[in-house]
């Protein structure tokens, strides 16, 4: 993380987010079908129901050339991005139709959706790029597949990847606002970066879309920087200011009465070692106290044997 410009990076391996699609498809399905509809288009009206009749899944990487020349492409949109590219792959989409009133007979076909996430302003935007369908039957006319089949296919790929946000962040009874800055598309993972307001200065920066070597092997990380760690375990440690650690004592019959108290004050200048990020020092504020009173020879007559404090 020193090496780029975020405070956090947060990376989900394909598979992960393919296992939510699959609980997201069996326990939700109103989310995977819908209709349209009826539209009128130069003056014949239109409808359409459309069901993912099996989960659909990620796939994250980029159109090879030979698929994206058969995509149609979403309107304006010509070439492929250079960065934030993935697709939906939809094994087995139902349509269902009418044109004119006319019921059209239902279709069952692959499908694979492009689209491009990318950090926009400070939030995620999804823009749809192109659709491959593999068969639709032939009475499905082409200003029905152009104009409705299409953009509905387009919006349902980009509503479920829209899903993905990062939102305030409970870290260590804290609550951080995380910025995202860049969403990154690896192949193996979707990585989302963010900055925490921490005026992080990174000894090296990077652009967006530049290749970072993020880690690979892991189904889920979560990186964090220096600073954010450091202000993370600062603000942990404030949740003790003032705080009574010990106030306790023991006593002997007849003897002596040992009694203790420490309190945590707080602690300033939290640091993340340079060199050793599992190292952390910090300026403890804790006084403390400990002594020994000796019982009374007479009533009333106490003896502090000693009694030694120290303040911080």
């Amino acid at each position: 993380m020193t090496e780029t410009p975020y405070d956090l990076a947060l990376g989900i391996h394909a598979d992960g987010l393919n296992s939510g699609l699959k609980s997201l498809h069996s326990q939700h399905r109103a989310v995977f079908h819908g209709t349209y509809g009826p539209e009128t288009i130069e003056d014949i009206v239109y409808t359409f129901t459309w069901d993912f009749l099996v989960p659909p899944e990620l796939v994250l990487e980029k159109p090879d050339a030979e698929l994206w020349s058969k995509m149609i492409k979403a309107q304006g949109v010509k070439d492929l991005p250079d960065s934030g590219v993935l697709q939906l792959h939809v094994p087995q989409l139902q349509v269902n139709g009418t044109i004119a009133g006319d019921a059209l007979p239902p279709g069952v076909g692959e499908v694979k959706v492009a689209v491009q996430a990318k950090v926009d302003n400070g939030g995620i935007t999804v823009v749809p790029l192109g659709v491959w369908l593999s068969d639709i039957p032939d009475r499905y006319t082409k200003i029905m597949v152009d104009k409705v089949i299409v953009p509905n296919v387009l919006d349902q790929a980009k509503n479920l990847v829209n899903g993905l946000k990062l939102p305030v962040q409970d870290l260590f009874g804290q609550q951080v606002s995380l910025t995202p800055v860049l969403l990154d598309v690896t192949g193996t993972h979707l990585v989302l970066t963010a900055t925490a307001g921490t005026g992080h200065s990174p000894a090296a920066t990077v652009s967006s879309g530049a290749a970072t070597a993020w880690p690979s092997d892991k189904q889920v990380f979560l990186l964090v920087g220096r600073d954010l760690l450091a202000r993370l375990l600062q603000g942990a440690l404030g949740q003790w200011q003032d705080k009574e650690l010990a106030n306790d004592d023991k006593t002997v019959t007849g003897v002596a009465t040992v009694w203790w108290k420490a309190k945590f004050r707080k602690a300033d200048n939290v640091k993340v070692d340079e060199s050793d990020p599992t190292t952390v020092s910090a300026d403890f504020d804790i006084p403390w106290s400990v002594g020994v009173d000796l019982f009374p020879v007479a009533p009333g007559k106490g003896c502090a044997l000693f009694k030694a404090s120290q303040e911080s």
